[in-house]
């Protein structure tokens, strides 16, 4: 089967992504997701097959059109794990860790201080699943999780199997079916403004589901709920970790005050007041 020099395609590759204003790091992170190798494996390949090319040719005009990496090979990886994603979930992003890791410590905390067998944590707006799957395989917690849409539900069990981690999920608009009380409360919520959703990248507004990014008016809708209604779905002292979008920090900080927390904001790798943590006086 006739081949094709490898470094020779790849330098034309770097040179459209240059062009349409797409980071040259990412042809390496392309690369290496279809051929499921590491960078330094990728350096040592000389030779691609023509059905190699006409199949990187498709999958790279999917890139030019806007589509994230993450969607076009449909997995993202997120706390050490890989996890499957679509059209019908947001990818999970770098700062979510933070906020699932400062929750993974205060379970783990918690359970050690006061020799709790099993906490119990609720993460609303599951999507992938990927904050409550992480929290299942990271501590002794037993797990719950809701999300609005049957299409999400579907792609966050899918994960939970695939990770050999159990979660209960609930169909849910937010609270509405949930019938228990927890110690944790963990949400990513919708968080956009609404007039805002349009102009978003083509990467977020066309790839990713609408109902996943649309926060209302001001973009807190959604944490008015969980400020207002998280209360009665938590145990004493019970705990609110919530993600919120660039300048909202405050604002939420005061809903969940003005709702009976006591709260304190952790920023990301960016320095951006990105994480909420209320405890329930």
């Amino acid at each position: 089967m006739k081949c094709i020099d490898f470094k020779t395609y790849k330098k034309q590759i770097e040179a459209i992504f240059l062009k349409n204003n797409i980071d040259r790091e990412e042809v390496n992170i392309f690369f290496c997701e279809f051929f499921n190798c590491f960078v330094s494996e990728l350096l040592l390949k000389e030779k691609i097959t023509k059905i190699e090319k006409y199949k990187i040719n498709r999958l790279i005009r999917k890139r030019l059109n806007g589509c994230p990496i993450q969607k076009i090979f449909k997995r993202a990886y997120f706390y050490g794990n890989t996890f499957f994603v679509n059209k019908n979930v947001l990818c999970p992003r770098p700062e979510t860790e933070i906020l699932t890791e400062e929750c993974i410590n205060y379970v783990n905390t918690i359970s050690s201080i006061k020799k709790v067998n099993a906490m119990k944590v609720l993460d609303l707006c599951t999507g992938s699943g990927c904050i409550a799957i992480t929290i299942a395989k990271n501590t002794k917690a037993n797990v719950f999780a809701s999300d609005i849409s049957t299409k999400a539900l579907k792609v966050a069990n899918k994960n939970a199997k695939v990770l050999s981690t159990k979660v209960v999920f609930i169909k849910s608009n937010m609270f509405r079916n949930v019938n228990e009380k927890f110690d944790v409360i963990i949400s990513n919520p919708p968080y956009i403004p609404s007039k805002d959703v349009g102009i978003l990248d083509i990467e977020v507004k066309k790839y990713d589901p609408k109902l996943a990014l649309d926060g209302g008016t001001d973009g807190l809708n959604f944490y008015k709920i969980i400020a207002t209604q998280g209360k009665n779905y938590l145990n004493k002292n019970g705990k609110i970790f919530l993600e919120v979008g660039i300048g909202e920090a405050e604002s939420v900080k005061n809903l969940l005050i003005e709702n009976g927390f006591d709260c304190y904001i952790k920023k990301d790798y960016n320095n951006i007041e990105r994480i909420v943590v209320g405890e329930l006086k």
